[in-house]
């Protein structure tokens, strides 16, 4: 994992990929893992908050379906 340091503070965040696109990022913040779209139709879990970043890319997940069910969904949570 890759984590940045600044200060006393450290941010961990989380490239949420469907496929070979990277559709968002999430981080670590103190009430739960932000989601930050990086592909606009991603942008329906912009800024939203979730227990953990394993479910912030579920929640991609579902959205790349209900937009395209005849694509794979096939994703991958990398740590930046």
């Amino acid at each position: 994992m890759r984590t940045v340091t600044k200060g006393a503070e450290m941010f961990h965040a989380y490239l949420v990929e469907i496929g070979p696109q990277a559709v968002g990022v999430v981080t670590l913040e103190s009430d739960g893992y932000r989601f930050f779209a990086i592909k606009n139709s991603f942008r329906a879990l912009e800024d939203r908050t979730f227990d953990s970043a394993e479910m912030a890319r579920s929640a991609a997940v579902d959205l790349y379906r209900d937009a395209d069910p005849s694509l794979s969904a096939l994703t991958s949570l990398a740590v930046c």
